[in-house]
């Protein structure tokens, strides 16, 4: 079993971290499943761009994902980026 990583919206532990691509796979117990563009990491570590609201968040990544079975992908200007 992978070890726990934190999500980077909400610091909850959750599976994932590994890369696909440019992007990062995460499935969070409060965020859902996502990936999160290369782009972004790089902007939240930077301090670029900020950190949503967990549930604002969750709200977004259900909507992008819709009916879709893969994990929708992140990216900054869904963030507002």
């Amino acid at each position: 079993m992978a070890d726990k990583v934190p999500c980077p919206i909400c610091g909850a532990a959750s599976d994932g971290g590994y890369h696909i691509g440019d992007s990062t796979v995460f499935k969070c117990p409060q965020c859902d499943g996502y990936r999160l563009a290369g782009t972004v990491i790089t902007l939240f570590e930077k301090g670029t761009l900020r950190k949503p609201d967990p549930k604002a968040f969750l709200n977004l990544v259900r909507r992008k994902r819709g009916n879709a079975r893969e994990y929708p992908v992140i990216i900054p200007a869904d963030l507002g980026g």
